[in-house]
C-alpha cells in the first residue's frame, strides 16, 4: 500500500501530538494568554468607560470591578511565569537535562516517521521551509524587534501608559485609549508571527535531521 504523502500539515499534526515537558515553553502558556486577555479587555473597557461616563455613580463601581480584573490578570501572568524562574545554576542545569531526557524519545520517533518518506520529498520541503524561515527572520525585526525576549514587559508598559498621571475617577484621553489598545494588539500580533517563525524553524530542523540519518526508506508501490 502506498504511504500517504508527507505535507506540512501532517508534520504539524505530528508535532502538536508530541507531549511537552511542563518546564519547556517557547510561547506563552494558556494561563499567560488568559492573563493577557483579561488585562487587555478590562483595561480597554475601563478606559472607554472612564472617557464616556466617568462621573456617573454606577460607572465608579464598574471601573473598580474592571480594575480588579485587570490586576488579577497581571497576577495570573506573573505567577504563571514564576515557576520557570530558577536562578540557581545547578537547578537550571538539572531542569534542562530532565527536559532533554523527556523530549529525546519523542524526537527520535518523529525522525523515524519522517524517514519513511522519499528523500526527494524531504529535501523539497526542507528547502522551502528554510527559504520561508529566512524571509521571516529578515522581515520580522522590522516589526517585532526583540519582543520575543521581553516576556510580559509590553503588558507592564501598557499598564504604565494607562495609569500614568491618572486621577480618580479616571478620565483618559482618546489618545491614551488608542495607545493602550494599539500596544496590546501589536503585542498579540507579534506573538502570532513569532509562533509561525518558530514552527518554520522546527520544520526545517526536523527535515534536515531526517535527511542526515542514513539511507531513507522508500515506500513500496
Amino acid at each position: 500500500m502506498e504511504a500517504s504523502a508527507l505535507t506540512f500539515a501532517s508534520l504539524d499534526e505530528r508535532i502538536e501530538a508530541m507531549p511537552e515537558h511542563p518546564s519547556y515553553q517557547i510561547m506563552p502558556t494558556r494561563r499567560v494568554q488568559l492573563g493577557n486577555a483579561l488585562i487587555a479587555v478590562s483595561g480597554i473597557s475601563a478606559l472607554l468607560l472612564g472617557r464616556i461616563s466617568s462621573h456617573a455613580p454606577w460607572a465608579v463601581f464598574v471601573m473598580l470591578a474592571l480594575l480588579a480584573i485587570e490586576i488579577g490578570g497581571l497576577i495570573v501572568v506573573v505567577t504563571a511565569q514564576l515557576p520557570s524562574l530558577k536562578l540557581g545554576f545547578a537547578n537550571q542545569r538539572l531542569e534542562y537535562a530532565e527536559t532533554l531526557d523527556f523530549d529525546m524519545p519523542h524526537h527520535d520517533d518523529l525522525i523515524s516517521w519522517l524517514r519513511s518518506f522519499p528523500r526527494e520529498r524531504l529535501d523539497a520541503m526542507n528547502s522551502f521551509a528554510s527559504h520561508r524561515a529566512e524571509r521571516f527572520r529578515s522581515k520580522l525585526p522590522l516589526l517585532t524587534g526583540g519582543v520575543e525576549k521581553l516576556g510580559a514587559l509590553p503588558v507592564l508598559v501598557a499598564l504604565v501608559v494607562q495609569f500614568k498621571d491618572m486621577h480618580w475617577p479616571p478620565h483618559p484621553s482618546w489618545m491614551q485609549i488608542a495607545l493602550f489598545a494599539g500596544l496590546m494588539f501589536f503585542y498579540w500580533l507579534c506573538m502570532l508571527m513569532l509562533s509561525q517563525r518558530f514552527r518554520l524553524e522546527l520544520y526545517g530542523a526536523l527535515l534536515r535531521k531526517a535527511l542526515e540519518t542514513g539511507d531513507l526508506e522508500t515506500p513500496s508501490d
